[in-house]
């Protein structure tokens, strides 16, 4: 079992290098990127999830968010019931710069997305996400057993 999570860990790494060389060409850090990714499917996300779904921290995600509404990127609104969380929206002029800047990442992954399904069909994303939630629950186990 070793092997396969040091083969899966090194291809997780590798990934992450690419899509970062990719986006070289644009002046953006890896939680703007992440926060392009999070906010390009269409559908408004409060600052909680992105921060917990992305692996970003608040503070950061809060300086970032903060930027980019001063540049017309995003819009806040509040979310009703909840007293502190706000719902970010890309504007117009956020998608197009969005768009723009993910531009190369996005062909390159839809090549090889394309590619690798048609070999492996699409159940390796789910048994990839399926292995993420177990080695969350492992951790999260072995924490609870230090206690």
């Amino acid at each position: 079992m070793r092997n396969y999570s040091r083969r899966l860990t090194m291809a997780i790494v590798k990934v992450d290098e690419i899509e970062h060389s990719l986006d070289q060409s644009n002046p953006i850090n890896d939680s703007e990127l992440c926060l392009m990714y999070a906010l390009d499917d269409g559908v408004p996300h409060s600052q909680k999830e992105i921060a917990e779904s992305w692996g970003i921290s608040r503070t950061t995600l809060n300086t970032i968010v903060k930027q980019w509404e001063k540049d017309g990127l995003l819009t806040l609104a509040k979310i009703s019931g909840k007293r502190r969380e706000m719902q970010i929206c890309l504007t117009e002029v956020g998608i197009k710069k969005v768009r723009s800047a993910l531009k190369a990442t996005y062909a390159a992954e839809d090549k090889a997305m394309r590619e690798t399904v048609e070999k492996y069909s699409s159940g390796f994303i789910e048994a990839l996400e399926y292995y993420a939630k177990m080695l969350e629950n492992s951790a999260n186990a072995d924490a609870r057993e230090e206690v």
